[in-house]
């Protein structure tokens, strides 16, 4: 087996896994569950009148991410004290950062769970590693590891096995609640996340400061656009058009009609859950 086969995932995956990473980190559907199961988790999400089973779900505490996702986009605010308690009963890493995400975008004052989503996201805002992906000369992403990142693994002694998901999925996901929160005090820090070498953790920067709203960010995201490759610019530059549109959605078209039309889509579609609209569109917004 060569240097390169200890290395994962492999394969084309680019774009697949920039959609991967935000389907399921922000909607709370697990990655690599059925996919015939997916539109419907995410039909349930969707659905506000969905809010009271999602509480009673957590407070029970058989529940999944999709439950918090719903409701912390519903402003759910009596669901902070199920919350709080299950963040504490709670081992899984991914989703007690989902539930601190939400108890902080609910206006939890308690710093205890902003500190936390810092901590698990410093390791992503502080690495020096190179993009995992190739590059052909077009800007589109080839099989990995690349070269640069291969060399990075060898001159700090590290073992390749996992390194290639760190790269592309763990470290930008852990990014990527910090946008999620809707916190302000996220704004520097995924301004920061922008400069990264890997360009998976600037698309979760980029989509986080459009998360939060902030038109102030628009001239940093042009300019990650301007350093990055084609494909990776293309991923980046969708938090434009989400600021951007967010903005005339919300202008012209009411909160219920958003949810309307969120809901239309998600029935028209067969395979809802392979597309990137369902997470970025502004009628997704909660």
């Amino acid at each position: 087996m060569s240097t390169r086969d200890n290395f994962c995932p492999r394969g084309r995956i680019g774009q697949v896994l920039h959609i991967v990473m935000w389907f399921a980190l922000l909607t709370g559907v697990a990655y690599g569950q059925a996919e015939q199961d997916q539109p419907q988790k995410l039909a349930y999400g969707a659905d506000m009148a969905n809010v009271p089973n999602a509480i009673t779900k957590v407070k029970s505490g058989e529940f999944s991410g999709v439950h918090v996702d719903l409701i912390a986009r519903a402003g759910a605010l009596e669901a902070i004290p199920v919350l709080k308690e299950q963040f504490a009963r709670v081992q899984d890493p991914l989703l007690k950062a989902k539930i601190a995400a939400a108890l902080v975008r609910l206006g939890d004052k308690d710093d205890t769970y902003w500190d936390f989503l810092v901590k698990l996201a410093t390791p992503g805002l502080e690495s020096d590693a190179p993009d995992f992906m190739r590059r052909d000369s077009q800007g589109k992403s080839l099989p990995g590891p690349s070269p640069e990142f291969e060399a990075w693994v060898k001159a700090h002694n590290l073992d390749p096995a996992g390194l290639g998901e760190d790269s592309f999925y763990v470290l930008p996901g852990k990014v990527a609640f910090l946008g999620w929160s809707r916190d302000p005090r996220a704004i520097p820090l995924l301004r920061q996340a922008l400069l990264s070498p890997n360009y998976q953790i600037e698309i979760a920067a980029a989509l986080g400061l459009a998360e939060i709203g902030d038109k102030d960010s628009i001239p940093f995201i042009v300019e990650a656009c301007k350093r990055a490759p084609a494909e990776a610019a293309a991923a980046i530059a969708q938090a434009l058009v989400y600021i951007v549109a967010q903005s005339a959605v919300d202008q012209y078209i009411p909160r219920t009609e958003q949810k309307y039309i969120a809901m239309k889509r998600l029935t028209e579609r067969r395979r809802p859950g392979l597309s990137i609209e369902h997470l970025r569109l502004p009628v997704f917004s909660g």
